[in-house]
């Protein structure tokens, strides 16, 4: 038995290092200079396309600023998403870029309240309505909340501590966005006769339209904190509820790809 196993071990080496080497010899003898640049280049390719920009989304709590009696928002359940293409360009060979691109603005206004948006007969003004008043044979409310959403054109500038590998990178950036509404509506969801309804009313509300913003990002490689306060009021000039003048606020996280 002793001799066994090193005799098994000489016979897997040879098995092992025959082809090897053969291989190997092949290989020599067809490779060219560069070939292995090649080769490495290829397989990182594979593993991670060079997709010139990035896809940035951000996932935030939406809150409702300076927002009249009423009208309160409550943050659990209030979200919004952004989805946005950003190309870079690099400022020569230093530590900064400008991002630019476009995408979608996303957001929702959960009510604490049991309110809704509506407007006066000529629209001049939006008023708070209780939902007992709009729908008083309801047997119970289970959620009002508001959406407006924007086709946004948003800019930056982005400082990376790592300028040789940006994607893993510390970065800080700041930048602004203007946004054009394409839709804005109310959604409540309540009880009636056993069943769960929901209604929709599609408005302008008399949001402003369009409505500028700065933001900032700060964070490791592709997620960061995400913050961007409303430069413009939320509603027209006077126009919403009690001449309220509030302003959205959003606080969350960005995650970016490419």
């Amino acid at each position: 038995m002793k001799n066994i196993f090193p005799a098994i071990l000489l016979i897997l080496t040879c098995i092992v290092s025959v082809p090897a080497n053969g291989e190997g010899d092949d290989d020599k003898k067809d490779k060219k200079p560069g070939d292995e640049k090649k080769l490495y280049e290829l397989k990182k390719t594979k593993a991670q396309p060079d997709i010139p920009g990035a896809l940035v989304i951000d996932l935030a709590t939406t809150i409702l600023h300076n927002s009249p009696k009423g009208m309160e928002i409550n943050p659990w359940g209030s979200w919004t998403v952004n989805i946005y293409y950003l190309y870079e360009l690099p400022i020569g060979k230093s530590n900064f870029s400008v991002n630019m691109g476009f995408g979608l603005g996303l957001e929702k206004y959960k009510f604490k309240e049991d309110n809704t948006l509506g407007t006066t007969q000529d629209d001049s003004e939006t008023i708070l309505v209780p939902l007992t008043d709009l729908l008083p044979q309801a047997q119970k409310f289970r959620k009002s909340a508001f959406a407006a959403n924007y086709f946004d054109i948003p800019v930056e500038f982005r400082f990376y501590a790592n300028k040789n590998n940006r994607r893993k990178s510390f970065k800080v950036a700041a930048g602004g966005k203007i946004g054009f509404r394409f839709d804005t509506h109310t959604k409540i969801r309540y009880d009636e006769y056993n069943q769960t309804k929901i209604l929709k009313d599609k408005q302008q509300f008399n949001t402003q339209n369009p409505r500028f913003g700065l933001y900032g990002r700060l964070g490791f490689a592709s997620v960061n904190f995400y913050y961007y306060y409303s430069l413009t009021e939320f509603f027209d000039n006077k126009k919403g509820p009690d001449q309220t003048q509030a302003n959205t606020m959003l606080i969350g996280i960005s995650i970016s790809g490419f």
